[in-house]
């Protein structure tokens, strides 16, 4: 399922548009469970990428610190049942563009390379820069630059470069984290027995 968000500054990330490709088999399994994003400390995650989803695990042969996390962790994150721990949850969606809106600008491009660990990025921007060596500063950088014609077109100046993850990590999956969190406030609501289908909220 692909998917478009907005998330405001916070944690040190600029305002950008989000787009998402989400998991549809765990974001239908956390529907289920009542789990909604992992409001976790990062050695949650850690943990959690130490255990093979699905393959159940002996309790004893995880660290203290890790047994400790696994006891703390919230319901639909994993299964602990006679001494075996079994992670269910896996990583609910993949970021694989921000765009930061705003003329292309050097600290435009800084606010863009803000996302360079995590995804792909891009400026969109209302004019063509001043500078033509801004266009070239933002290629170096790996930095896409759409120019908005104001009527939803948006024509490419610089192709954003592609993202190539190196690994997963607890900063990664946090991160998928937070944005499926901004998917979840526009997403729509379950409907009950009898109810019409409730609509998405839309996006300014």
């Amino acid at each position: 399922m692909n998917s478009i968000v907005k998330v405001l500054p916070k944690r040190g990330w600029p305002a950008a548009t989000l787009h998402l490709n989400i998991d549809p088999a765990e974001h239908t399994r956390r529907q289920q469970t009542g789990l909604r994003h992992i409001r976790a400390h990062w050695s949650l995650l850690d943990t959690l990428m130490e255990l093979p989803p699905g393959v159940p695990v002996p309790v004893d042969n995880l660290t203290k610190r890790q047994q400790d996390d696994v006891r703390r962790a919230p319901a639909g994150v994993l299964d602990l049942n006679l001494g075996l721990v079994t992670r269910h949850a896996i990583r609910p969606c993949r970021v694989t563009l921000a765009t930061v809106f705003g003329t292309c600008t050097r600290e435009r491009i800084g606010k863009a390379s803000t996302y360079a660990p995590v995804c792909s990025r891009a400026i969109v921007t209302p004019a063509p820069p001043r500078r033509d060596y801004l266009l070239t500063e933002a290629d170096y950088w790996g930095i896409g630059v759409l120019l908005d014609h104001g009527d939803g077109e948006l024509e490419t100046l610089v192709t954003p470069a592609p993202w190539q993850p190196q690994r997963h990590t607890p900063a990664a999956w946090h991160f998928a984290e937070t944005a499926y969190a901004s998917y979840l406030e526009h997403a729509p609501a379950p409907n009950h027995p009898g109810e019409e289908p409730r609509g998405r909220k839309q996006h300014h």
